[in-house]
């Protein structure tokens, strides 16, 4: 039987009281009190200074030292690396600030207060100047990893730990009789190779293993745990403190594991529920509250100590306030995650009277400055975070529409792949569950391709819980699986569509394959179709090819955002791909859609250079991804249908992602058309804007013949030469047989359509084959763009509809044209089922 003695060692009996402990943490944060504060009130309360339960030991020890360096590896992997090069200045600022300012005033502490020499003078400003991230994991829990407040105090970390312990060891080895330059070159020297050994080597051997392992969830966890301990370990055998190497390991495997990944889950979930908690009960148990019944002089200094290091640190947090416009609850939680000291402290006071250069009393002050700056930072952290989150949700700007994804599953050996590519698009803020969709044919096996398709299903669930993401499960039975995946889509009101495509097409007609392809006609939810097993942490770049006239779509906006997300999430840089005409569109849109990526343009003079561009710009590491569009739209061209399996063939080894912005319904459109006073547009379909028999002949010929209605002839001819698209990537076709001309210009009062009909085809410049619909629209220029755009997917969408061009054809008189034209905005926005049969899908 075991006899149980305190101060408890026995392992079993340690890790049953520290659970206890970790249990009740949550309850007594109803006194306002953060869960890190709580904690390491444990500490001091059950440590060898107070009730003495728990001893010190090396299990205590060791578990303390492996949340520290947790601590420092999951804010070098949770930085935004993308915002903190953006706003290193203010990171490189402030860690000047909040190391000269203590390091200074400390140092006059000890010289004048305290009357030391200079080395004991300038090593206790080195402890002031140092600061331990005790309040990270609270920010972290308030969703403010990411913060740039955030960021510039976790990079300010860095610089003063770096410093303070580099100055530590230069008076501790000239304490000892060491020669201090010599042995600060040495560890400068060894401190610039690890560096460079971590920062270069370990992002190439994370790839080769996150891309081998990616099937081992488990051995994936262990290669991430083995890289933070060796790379602390080549810290300390270069001399410097081991959490320098854990803060390098998370910053060289930072843009491998996305921060939604289930990978991550996992590795905030063991730090947060163990190895965290244990370093803050661990800190806790080093203060010795009875070091101050030694009378008046501890309690003078330790109070000199502690008004220091209040001072020191919150006045270098509130220069940031007038040097970079930083809010107050921005300086609020940038005070509070760099006040705090802990460990570090407490050793460098330890070595400090080793050497002869402190007493007893610095000791409690060290001690007394653990305890209040404890307290203080995580209370602070937790208080203002709170403010900053309710300011940033409170800020105006362009909500993001409700985002449900519905994620197609077919092929076991694709889930998981598929399921990453959601959940890298997936918006962070988002509460809607993903929405994993096996659909399996009704028959006489009904019942097994039912039990197939929830196993499948079950796969995807386990996945999405390791990512702590909810997700939805759905089956549906179907004869037809597109009939049954577009009714799932509308039955759910899901708005993104994620699917698998291996590279090719059963023939030459499709795309993909019969269920993308009808998906696309039947659905106007934005769909991914991905291609590729390589996990987004390997990725370096995402290359966005965007076609002309791509901004004119009403999705465009939701497309970008979802590839901005996918490049945000990978740790990846965007490099922008379109012809120069339309470069500066696409760009202003991009820097207008969140997240923050850092983007590049790559040169492409015309859209029929693409792949010889590709060839030009791609690397072995870049993701693919293609801004597509459906017929009838405005940035369709027939070359777009051909472009995914060409890609696929040039580029087998690259990931590929299709995008498809969502179309924006009629039913949606029309309201907005109205609301703007355009009834023209509907109304003025008169006869004097319809032509029938559109004789062949220039484009110019052409349009001046659909424009024939206008009996100002200065008029139409200006018009004309502003229809006829500049750019020679501005193709007008937007189905094959139908052409789209469209125009913002001041020579119209109001908005105005012109339609041309010739029923045996006419050539015009760069379209596929025979024109049988002519479209013009002329917006006024006083029209805002957006309501421009509007219209003119309104207009696009008129002849949307199948059979549209043969319906047109056989028309034999105006009133029939615009009869079957405005027939089209009551025809449903449901699906439109066509005489491709099914084939098995990915």
């Amino acid at each position: 039987m075991l006899a149980l003695e305190l101060p408890l060692r026995d392992p079993v009996a340690v890790f049953a009281l520290v659970l206890l402990v970790l249990l009740a943490a949550p309850l007594l944060e109803r006194l306002r009190l953060p869960s890190a504060a709580v904690l390491l009130l444990a500490g001091v309360g059950l440590g060898p200074h107070g009730l003495d339960v728990l001893a010190r030991d090396d299990t205590i020890v060791l578990l303390g030292t492996v949340g520290l360096l947790y601590i420092m590896f999951l804010a070098g992997l949770e930085i935004d690396l993308g915002e903190f090069w953006r706003h290193r200045r203010r990171s490189l600022g402030f860690g000047v600030a909040t190391f000269a300012i203590p390091q200074l005033v400390g140092t006059a502490l000890g010289r004048i207060g305290f009357g030391f020499g200079w080395p004991a003078a300038i090593l206790l400003g080195s402890v002031f100047a140092s600061h331990t991230l005790l309040a990270y994991p609270v920010a972290r829990r308030l969703g403010l990893a990411r913060s740039p407040a955030v960021t510039a105090a976790v990079g300010a970390t860095i610089l003063t730990d770096t410093l303070a312990l580099l100055i530590l060891a230069v008076i501790a080895g000239m304490a000892g009789g060491e020669d201090g330059p010599g042995f600060l070159a040495t560890m400068l020297a060894g401190l610039a190779g690890l560096v460079a050994l971590v920062g270069w080597g370990l992002p190439r051997l994370g790839a080769w293993a996150l891309r081998t392992l990616a099937a081992e969830s488990t051995a994936e966890f262990v290669f991430v745990l083995a890289a933070v301990f060796v790379a602390a370990l080549g810290a300390e055998i270069v001399g410097v403190e081991p959490i320098i190497g854990a803060f390098l390991a998370g910053l060289a495997l930072n843009r491998l594991i996305p921060e939604s990944s289930p990978l991550m889950n996992r590795i905030g979930f063991v730090g947060n529920a163990l190895f965290i908690p244990f370093f803050l009960i661990s800190t806790g148990m080093l203060v010795d509250l009875g070091a101050f019944a030694s009378g008046g002089t501890a309690w003078a200094v330790a109070g000199a100590m502690v008004a220091t290091i209040l001072l020191t640190k919150g006045g270098a947090a509130a220069l940031m306030r007038p040097l970079f416009g930083y809010s107050a609850a921005e300086v609020g939680i940038i005070f509070g995650l760099t006040v705090p000291q802990a460990a570090a402290t407490l050793a460098a006071v330890l070595i400090g009277m080793e050497v002869g250069l402190f007493g007893q009393a610095v000791l409690n002050g060290a001690i007394a400055m653990v305890l209040v700056t404890g307290l203080v930072g995580p209370w602070m952290t937790e208080r203002a975070g709170r403010r900053l989150a309710l300011d940033e949700a409170a800020q105006p700007g362009p909500a993001a529409p409700r985002q449900r994804i519905l994620v197609s599953l077919a092929n076991p050996t694709t889930v998981e792949r598929l399921l990453d590519v959601a959940l890298l698009v997936r918006d962070a803020r988002s509460t809607e569950p993903l929405y994993p969709l096996t659909v399996v044919p009704a028959g006489a096996e009904q019942a097994l391709h039912v039990a197939r398709g929830e196993r499948l299903l079950s796969r995807a669930l386990v996945y999405a819980a390791g990512a702590d993401v909810p997700a939805t499960p759905l089956v549906r039975v179907d004869h037809n699986v597109a009939r049954g995946l577009a009714r799932a889509v509308a039955e759910t009101q899901i708005s993104t569509v994620v699917m698998g495509w291996d590279g090719s097409a059963s023939a030459q007609r499709l795309l993909f394959g019969s269920i993308p392809d009808r998906l696309l006609h039947e659905s106007p939810a934005m769909l991914l179709i991905a291609k590729g097993d390589r996990p987004p942490g390997t990725i370096g770049r995402v290359v966005l090819a965007a076609p002309p006239l791509a901004d004119h779509e009403p999705g465009f906006a939701d497309a970008l955002r979802v590839v901005k997300q996918l490049a945000h999430r990978s740790g990846a840089a965007l490099v922008l791909l379109t012809p120069e005409p339309y470069r500066a569109a696409t760009r202003r849109a991009l820097d207008r859609t969140a997240p923050a990526v850092p983007v590049r343009d790559a040169a492409l003079d015309a859209w029929k250079g693409l792949i010889p561009a590709l060839e030009t710009h791609l690397a072995a590491d870049d993701a693919l991804v293609l801004l597509s569009a459906r017929q009838g739209s405005v940035s369709w061209r027939a070359s777009l249908d051909r472009l995914p399996r060409l890609l696929a063939q040039r580029f087998p080894e690259l990931p590929l992602l299709v995008v498809y912005p969502a179309q924006v319904p009629i039913s949606a459109l029309l309201p907005a058309a109205l609301s703007i006073g355009q009834r023209a547009f509907l109304d003025g379909l008169g006869p004097d804007r319809i032509v029938l028999g559109l004789r062949p002949g220039p484009a110019e010929a052409v349009l001046a013949s659909v424009l024939a209605g206008l009996a100002d002839r200065r008029q139409r001819a200006d018009l004309v030469r502003e229809l006829v698209p500049a750019a020679p990537d501005a193709l007008p076709e937007i189905a094959p047989g139908i052409v789209l001309y469209h125009t913002h210009t001041a020579d119209v009062e109001q908005v105005a359509l012109f339609v041309g009909i010739s029923r045996d085809g006419i050539a015009l410049p760069q379209t596929s084959g025979p024109v049988h619909v002519v479209l013009a629209l002329a917006l006024p220029a006083v029209l805002p763009t957006r309501h421009a755009l509007e219209l003119l997917a309104l207009t696009a969408r008129l002849v949307h509809p199948a059979g549209i061009t043969d319906a047109l054809r056989a028309c034999t008189t105006p009133a029939e044209v615009r009869a079957t034209l405005l027939g089209a905005l009551h025809a449903p926005d449901g699906p439109r089922m066509t005489a491709i049969e099914d084939e098995p899908g990915d």
